[in-house]
């Protein structure tokens, strides 16, 4: 299956961004913001293979240029928090052409944004694979400039669309639109500002605040003439948001992001239709793929991808996997992808052993036993991954301990030398002041300067102090070390969602089991009983194997034993409790006799 991947962002002024500049940098052009004068040259930016601006029937074909479309939209939206354009990113598969790649894309923009109004910007990128430092690899991972040798495995296309849609003229239209509350014979009715020249000739009217003892009250004119009131304000009575734009409000809903996703989809499958090929992507969940005991790979940031990239030159170059440094993100991905392979592995397994069943209880006692198995391998990795937040949490209140105390003492010294230093100022103005005749005064002055100057000095040989005792010998350090414990606290973070997504799945695996006993007739129970028996073993087996297979020489064979005793006591307490109340009245039984 090729990679399925479509985002949509919403690009705007709050987060000082422009669309001129997003424009710019995505088509590798040198564009002028007219809004605030700003220059983005972009002209030596490489690996854009492909631009294209679509629009919609009734825009200008002015628009066809790059700057004039995105300096309208920056001149049309005057507020300084407004949302500039909707950003589509997605990934191309790299089965198709890049005529194919241009094709879909061309499709999807056609049949799912310029059919709405929008205009759209295309950009197909296709930067190669770099290293750590974002020089270019080949595939080896050794640094290349040769362009023959380098590795272009992520094409990729951004769709810049503009989020205020046109009239029929081409003319911008309005986000929404100011409503005024008017009154008539007592009803109150809100009218934008076409609307109300009508309804004013129907005798409808603004409404005012005016002036009426020491409150201020709403009225009409013509109410406020009869009372005499004077106005406060010519500002009428308007609704509190105004009346959105329905074009607008369409776009911005929710649920065009899950149908715009959809709507990609089936246009790069339809084209792989086209072609005559197998391959497919899919804009589906994990639970909706059918895939919800696989658990989602945790995002990498920036920082340890280069930390992974380090470790792996560092490999080629002879060190050994031991002698490397990897990030905690990564370790725990590479833990979720062998949990997810194995998990993948035992169902094709048990899928294969279920078709075998032929009858009901050979199918049932296989089906319980599949699942029981399943809860083992989900225990077993849920007791791995504790045991490593264990071992972080173990790093991490230490950390946290130094970094606090260290913090305190700072911010005390800080403070402490900042009252001496406003002492000092302040003492050395009163001494410049004294005239040659105040020799006591001077001397108990220049006094108190050497006693605050003092002071600093033991702050700071103090601190210094606190800092060789917190290995922090420079505030730069320390700074660098809470930047790398607030990383390992998110990692941490992460890790303990990855447990619970485990833990969750156990759940519903556990859930299904326990429906599944009760759906067994009375009569048939001890037959399912016999046979699961039977397929205990097998199924224990396959996933010790898969288990072995995935952790190799770090495999804990007690730590499987004892997942299959916290499994047991979840899923068959009715079982084990039967058999206690058995053994207790036997014993009962006996007892009597005697």
């Amino acid at each position: 299956m090729a990679i399925y991947h479509c985002s949509v962002k919403i690009i705007g002024r709050s987060a000082g961004r422009s669309s001129v500049a997003a424009a710019a940098y995505r088509s590798a052009e040198c564009l002028t913001n007219e809004y605030d004068g700003i220059e983005h040259d972009f002209t030596k930016k490489g690996w854009v293979e492909f631009t294209e601006i679509i629009l919609p029937e009734n825009a200008p074909e002015d628009y066809k240029d790059r700057s004039t479309l995105w300096n309208a939209v920056e001149a049309v939206e005057k507020s300084q928090d407004a949302q500039l354009a909707r950003e589509f990113e997605v990934a191309l598969p790299a089965e198709l052409t890049r005529e194919q790649q241009i094709e879909v894309v061309e499709a999807f923009v056609r049949d799912n944004l310029t059919s709405q109004g929008m205009v759209a910007d295309i950009a197909i990128h296709n930067p190669p694979k770099t290293n750590d430092r974002h020089q270019p690899i080949d595939k080896d991972g050794n640094v290349t400039r040769d362009i023959n040798e380098m590795q272009f495995i992520n094409p990729h296309a951004h769709i810049l669309c503009t989020v205020r849609p046109m009239d029929a003229d081409g003319v911008w239209e309005k986000k929404s639109e100011v409503e005024y509350l008017c009154k008539k014979d007592g009803e109150e009715r809100a009218f934008t500002a076409s609307e109300f020249k009508a309804a004013k000739e129907a005798g409808w009217e603004k409404q005012y605040r005016y002036h009426e003892g020491k409150q201020k009250v709403y009225y009409t004119p013509s109410e406020a003439e009869e009372k005499e009131l004077e106005r406060v304000n010519r500002t009428p009575k308007t609704t509190p948001y105004g009346r959105k734009n329905e074009t607008v409000e369409y776009w911005n809903s929710k649920d065009r992001i899950f149908e715009w996703r959809q709507k990609w989809e089936k246009a790069v499958n339809d084209e792989f239709t086209k072609i005559q090929s197998d391959v497919r992507i899919d804009s589906r969940s994990f639970k909706d793929q059918g895939r919800e005991d696989e658990v989602p790979t945790l995002h990498m940031g920036t920082a340890a991808i280069n930390m992974e990239k380090r470790a792996d030159r560092e490999i080629r170059e002879g060190k050994t996997e031991a002698e490397v440094t990897r990030s905690d993100i990564g370790n725990i991905n590479r833990q979720i992808k062998e949990h997810n392979k194995f998990v993948r592995e035992l169902k094709a397994k048990f899928d294969e052993v279920a078709a075998k069943a032929k009858d009901f209880v050979e199918e049932v006692a296989k089906k319980l036993e599949a699942m029981r198995a399943k809860l083992i391998g989900n225990r077993y990795e849920e007791t791995v991954l504790t045991k490593k937040q264990r071992q972080m949490e173990a790093i991490l209140a230490p950390e946290a301990e130094v970094l606090e105390k260290y913090q305190t003492e700072l911010q005390r010294v800080e403070d402490a030398n900042k009252y001496s230093a406003d002492e000092i100022k302040r003492l050395n103005k009163e001494l410049k002041e004294c005239s040659p005749l105040q020799i006591k005064k001077k001397a108990e002055l220049q006094k108190q300067i050497q006693e605050e100057q003092g002071n600093i000095e033991h702050r700071s040989e103090y601190m210094q102090g606190i800092a060789r005792m917190c290995q922090l010998p420079t505030e730069d350090d320390f700074k660098n070390a809470a930047k790398k414990h607030s990383k390992r606290v998110e990692d941490f973070d992460k890790l303990g969602r990855t447990i619970e997504a485990i833990r969750d799945d156990s759940e519903q695996i556990s859930t299904e089991y326990k429906e599944t006993v009760k759906t067994i007739p009375e009569e048939a129970k001890q037959a399912v009983k016999e046979k699961r028996n039977e397929e205990r073993h097998e199924a224990e087996a396959i996933v010790k194997d898969k288990l072995s297979a995935t952790h190799g020489d770090s495999f804990d064979e007690e730590v499987l034993d004892s997942s299959k005793r916290a499994v047991d006591m979840v899923i068959e307490p009715a079982e084990k409790t039967r058999k206690l109340v058995d053994v207790t009245e036997k014993v009962a039984t006996k007892s009597h006799h005697h």
